[in-house]
């Protein structure tokens, strides 16, 4: 075949495959000019709910809803229902709407998310547009409190009541032990105590050891804070499961405290046969505990960035930083600061912006016989909040970190010496201060308030007169806010007081 005719051979060939790819080229010309013109018109929904059938607690600050389409947000922000309500804010971010609390959700409930008639961003106006009906549910954990009983067969032990499950009482810990000190994990599904055998006697010097205890309670955390390294995330154990934490052979174990993501415990220790041994310990998780290189102090409590303890140290308080070095010991340093006028920190705000600290005025001779409840802020600033001839007995940040609740003490006029405590709350922004309950004299007072900030629990113990050695606890349950848009609104309500049939001491609600 010659040449000319192999070329004419080649030519014809093209043609078919030219022709077809123009049919494709045109074809998707088409299709995607009828795309921009007509639009996708796949139904626009909910793709994910964050909450979806999980248990959240104060700490869940907020959801999101994930959309298949770019939304509209006022139509999507107009239909949007939760029931019961809780106040929030709503912020997008591409087809993420994030719905932010105000305040946490009321605790022992169970929410609809409820969304309808809402439009993507290419559908507004269209009355042919269509959005599928979405309803999502999540719960709010258990309304439960613990307490160390002091009736019958609750008697040193550590008992649960749990009342949005009829208010049964449950013994976790034997009868074997007595607990002296205890406090709830993030979760509350454990407690951290501290307990010596039953039959020590009252007046000895035991060596208490740190255990845990399941309380049967099974939290469902939104996902991100299952897989948050940062928070401890335990699979339930049965109630009353008990996990050695800490002996006290050689050292005796006093006051300790839990970090808020559950993962730090600091405790004082002392050495059995050499008292000068006396500081603070640091265990982290399953590592061994390290003594922390810092100066002997007195009452201490972690910060809520969970790296800091803030110690009464001298005539001040230090915080001290909590950082481990690579092979798990915990570096010797100065402290990061110190505030040489305030002797107790009470409590420090869940965003760590301010702390609640005594001033005992031993610099102002007009009162140097009072104490003063200031609050200092994370830019150095004080701010006096009451000032009582008695003692500041506690102080506790409300979950908005708005409210400080104040259970503090009034000298008595007369010869005989005499305390009246009473509980104040104290609006930190409006300075605004109500007083809620005024107690009997003399009568010693723990209180713990609700972790959705609704009610507060006290345990008022009251001593007879004819018989200093004898006394009888009531645990109190106070109501201090009917809804969450109360919370928000940041007037306690004025409602009235409940004696619980659980008697006990320490009754603490669970987070």
């Amino acid at each position: 075949m010659s040449s000319r005719s192999i070329k004419q051979s080649l030519k014809s060939l093209k043609r078919p495959l030219d022709q077809v790819a123009l049919s494709l080229m045109t074809g998707l010309i088409m299709a995607a000019i009828l795309l921009v013109v007509l639009g996708d018109h796949a139904t626009a929904r909910v793709q994910e709910f964050s909450w979806q059938e999980r248990t959240v607690g104060a700490d869940d600050g907020a959801f999101i809803l994930t959309f298949n389409r770019p939304m509209d947000p006022t139509s999507v922000e107009a239909n949007l229902q939760i029931t019961p309500q809780v106040p929030g804010r709503v912020s997008w971010a591409g087809r993420r709407m994030a719905y932010t609390l105000d305040a946490p959700p009321p605790y022992g409930e169970t929410f609809e998310v409820g969304l309808s008639g809402a439009q993507d961003r290419f559908s507004v106006g269209d009355e042919n547009a269509q959005f599928e009906s979405f309803t999502g549910k999540f719960h709010s954990r258990d309304r439960a409190m613990a307490y160390i009983g002091t009736q019958e067969d609750e008697a040193g032990r550590l008992v649960l009541v749990n009342f949005s499950q009829g208010e049964q009482s449950v013994l976790l810990t034997p009868a074997d032990l007595k607990v002296l000190d205890f406090e709830p994990y993030p979760l509350g599904d454990c407690l951290l105590f501290s307990a010596v055998e039953a039959n020590t006697p009252e007046f000895s010097n035991p060596s208490p050891t740190l255990y845990t205890v399941a309380t049967g309670l099974t939290p469902n955390p939104p996902e991100a804070l299952q897989g948050d390294s940062d928070t401890v995330f335990m699979a339930p154990d049965k109630a009353g499961t008990l996990t050695p934490i800490l002996g006290g052979d050689e050292y005796q174990n006093l006051a300790f405290d839990l970090s808020p993501n559950g993962r730090i415990i600091v405790v004082q220790r002392v050495n059995q046969t050499e008292p000068a041994d006396f500081g603070p310990w640091v265990l982290r998780d399953d590592e061994e505990p390290q003594p922390l290189e810092t100066e002997p102090g007195g009452e201490f409590l972690i910060g809520p960035d969970n790296q800091t303890l803030l110690m009464l140290q001298g005539q001040g308080t230090a915080v001290i930083p909590l950082e481990a070095e690579d092979d798990g010991a915990i570096a010797a340093s100065e402290p990061l600061d110190f505030l040489p006028e305030f002797g107790r920190v009470f409590d420090v705000s869940s965003d760590g912006s301010a702390a609640a600290m005594v001033d005992f005025n031993q610099n102002d001779p007009e009162r140097r016989f009072t104490e003063s409840l200031v609050v200092v802020t994370n830019q150095g600033e004080e701010e006096e909040l009451l000032n009582v001839t008695g003692s500041i007995l506690n102080a506790q940040f409300d979950p908005t970190n708005r409210i400080v609740y104040v259970l503090a003490s009034e000298l008595l006029p007369g010869e005989i010496y005499q305390e009246q405590p009473f509980l104040e709350a104290i609006n930190i922004e409006t300075q605004v201060s109500s007083r809620l309950l005024t107690l009997p004299p003399q009568s010693r007072v723990s209180i713990s308030i609700a972790p959705d900030g609704l009610d507060a629990l006290l345990e008022v113990s009251l001593t007879d007169a004819a018989n200093p050695t004898i006394s009888s606890a009531q645990t109190i349950l106070l109501p201090l806010f009917e809804t969450p848009q109360d919370l928000v609104a940041g007037v306690p309500a004025s409602l009235q007081p409940q004696r619980l049939s659980h008697t006990g001491l320490l009754p603490t609600w669970l987070p």
